[in-house]
Formats: structure tokens, sequence, C-alpha cells
């Protein structure tokens, strides 16, 4: 097996995301404009309520004012205080972001109260602790209900996440016959010629069906799983010889990042069987590994097309390992990770894109 190593180096270093925590990322750019808008409905809601009619523009004002300025100091609260809620459990985290939320609406309510100039406004005690009991009574309810609905929507994708893993466990408990066959005859015929090839072929072969029979949600580091791919092209290479022609293009830092075991093999596995196996020439398997400004962490294999007739022949096991992979990423990554299959004339691709900030509550720790 003929092989080619490129390598690149980026300064950016992963982002550790916390785990278990039943709120949602409120750092994200995505999650911040839904608050903002649903905020602003709010505000529409209560001016309808409680506006005199003439009035309710003005109203609409001061009422999206101090909406959107507790909403977003709320969020922003909680963005910087995820690293320390995700110390607790669920419950008790909740209890502290709903004491937060009252405690951030009182305050807010009282700077309204007493540096807003607001024409006409009554600025007795009662007026007072009238304002600042109905802020808080109406923040409590809308807490109340939001930190229910994330803790709901939470255990909902832990439960579809836990039905989706087990179907996939399933899957992956399938290995494939053919390969474990040749690679004992393989074994077999190198036994008496060439025994330390074989004795490292028995290694290379442990080492891919170890991983194979890990738990499916599984991470491990990117450059372990590029370790047991180099295993079964060894074996491969022992049987294809010069028809098998690897291109490595690996980005160190990219590497060191974590992801599902057993995620590149089955590709790898794929380009070989369905890509180089079935052309009398063979072929070239380009890999690349890299991690782009976003930080995102890409990973593609390239493979030489046969013709149609021999992909109809070999198609169904290569459906099914990606339909395999494509499962497990939208599990673990709750629908963040990108799984992408591009068939040129003479040319197949797959590619994968994995957030910088992963979802690994499917991790199995």
């Amino acid at each position: 097996m003929k092989q080619k190593h490129t390598t690149s180096m980026q300064p950016r270093s992963p982002v550790k995301q916390g785990e278990g925590l039943f709120l949602p990322d409120l750092c994200s750019i995505r999650m911040l404009l839904v608050v903002i808008v649903i905020a602003q409905l709010l505000a529409f809601v209560i001016m309808l309520a409680g506006s005199v009619p003439g009035q309710r523009w003005q109203d609409l004002g001061l009422i999206s004012l101090f909406v959107q300025w507790l909403v977003l100091c709320s969020v922003l609260v909680l963005c910087l205080l995820r690293p320390w809620l995700e110390r607790f459990s669920n419950a008790r985290a909740g209890m502290i972001c709903f004491a937060i939320l009252m405690l951030l609406t009182a305050t807010i309510s009282e700077l309204a109260f007493s540096y807003v100039a607001i024409p006409g406004m009554d600025r007795s005690t009662s007026a007072h602790v009238d304002f600042l009991i109905r802020n808080l009574a109406i923040s409590a309810i809308i807490s109340f209900v939001t930190l229910r609905y994330f803790y709901l929507q939470y255990q909902s994708n832990r439960l579809l996440q836990a039905e989706s893993l087990s179907r996939i466990d399933a899957l992956q408990a399938r290995i494939r016959p053919h390969f474990l066959f040749n690679s004992m005859n393989i074994i077999a015929s190198l036994t008496r010629s060439k025994p330390e090839l074989a004795e490292q072929a028995i290694e290379d072969l442990s080492r891919v069906f170890r991983a194979s029979l890990a738990r499916a949600q599984n991470m491990i580091p990117l450059h372990e799983e590029i370790e047991i791919c180099k295993s079964y092209l060894h074996i491969e290479s022992l049987r294809l010889g010069n028809r098998l022609t690897v291109d490595w293009h690996i980005d160190e830092q990219a590497a060191q990042r974590p992801v599902p075991a057993l995620l590149l093999q089955p590709l790898i596995e794929n380009a070989v069987i369905h890509g180089i196996e079935p052309l009398a020439e063979g072929g070239t398997i380009t890999i690349r590994v890299l991690q782009n400004d976003t930080g995102t962490l890409v990973i593609e294999v390239d493979n030489p097309c046969p013709d149609t007739a021999s992909i109809s022949n070999q198609g169904n096991g290569n459906q099914i390992a990606q339909e395999n992979i494509s499962e497990r990423l939208n599990a673990i990554y709750a629908g963040a990770a990108e799984f992408r299959i591009t068939e040129q004339a003479q040319c197949y691709n797959v590619a994968i894109e994995l957030p910088m900030q992963q979802d690994t509550d499917g991790s199995g720790k």
C-alpha cells in the first residue's frame, strides 16, 4: 500500500461544552434572535392587554424597551453562568435559574421605576409596589413556563437519542463476514512464508474488531480513529497489493478533536469495497481531515467511482453503512452535523462536518 502524508497546522484549539444541562445554548446567535423575536411578541401582548386606546404606540415603545432589556440581561447572565450551572443537577439548576430571573426582574423594575421618566406616572409607594409585584408575577409565570419547556424538550431529545442509539448499536454489531474470512485467509497464507507479517495482520485485525464492538456513541480522539483505519487498510493492502493507494491529508490540530468511535473506518471500507475492489487497475483513496476557520471539523473521503453496474451489484452494503453513520451523527450532534455524498462521473466523495461545540450527551461516558 502506497501512502502520501501531508500535514498542516492551525492555532485553533477545540472548545469543550458541558454535558447534561437542560438549558439550550443561549450563547448562539440563532437562539439570541429567537429570544428577541419572542420578547417583542410578548411586548405586543402586554400592550394590547393593558394599554389605554390612543396611547398604545407610546406604551409599546416603553414596554418593548423594558422587556428587551430584561430578556437580554437574562440571556447574558445565564450564558455566562452556564459552566457553573453544569455542576448541579437539572432540578437544582432550574431553581437557580428561576431565582436569577426573579432577581433580574426586580432589579430592572427598580431601575425603570426610579430613573425612567414617564409622563403622568404615579410615583407613590403603592404604585411602586404594584409595579414591582405585577412585573414579578408576569416574569414568574413566563420564566416557569419557559424553563419547563426547556426541560421537557431536553427529556424528549434524550429519549429520542436513546432510541436512535439502540438501533445504531444493532446496526454496528453486524460485522462484515467477508472481511473476516478474507483476513483469516490472508493470515493463513502468510503464516509459513512471512510469519512476522502474519502476526502484524492479526494485531491489525484485533484492533479493527475491538473498535467494531465498542459502543456506537463512545467519543474518541480522531487520531485514534485514524490508527484504526490504517490497521484496516494494512490488512486490505495485503489482499489488493499495488491496486490500493491511500493519500492522507491530516491537519494535526484537527486530529485531536473527539469524534464518535468507528466514524471514519466504515467510509474507508466502503471506498475499498465499492471503489477500489471492482476496478482491475485499482485506484487511490484520498482522505482529508481539517479544521476550518470557524472551528468546524471536516472529514472527506474520495475514491474512484466504477461503472453503474458495479455499484448496483454492491450498493446495498454501502447504503447501510452510510445510513448508520447519518443516524449516529443526528443522534449524537442533535442535527448540528452534516453528512453529504457527492457522486460524479469518476469520483465518489463523502464529507462530514462536525461543529466546534459538540453535543456529546450520547457519548456514553
